[in-house]
């Protein structure tokens, strides 16, 4: 990735909705559903409070 790139994916990511940036992937809610799957299968009480603090977020958003 060039250094033009990185900047013009920060800068579309500042000026985005956060509901655009959720649907995306790329905002806070989706990190966290990401971390969820990720440790869903070692950590299943840890992948839960991911996916319910990503639906907080997305409660607060909307």
């Amino acid at each position: 990735m060039t250094m033009w790139n990185a900047w013009f994916e920060f800068f579309m990511t500042l000026f985005a909705s956060p509901a655009h940036a959720v649907r995306q992937g790329r905002g806070p809610a989706g990190k966290l559903l990401e971390g969820a799957d990720a440790c869903a299968g070692r950590d299943p009480r840890r992948a839960a409070d991911l996916r319910a603090a990503a639906v907080t977020y997305l409660g607060v958003v909307r």
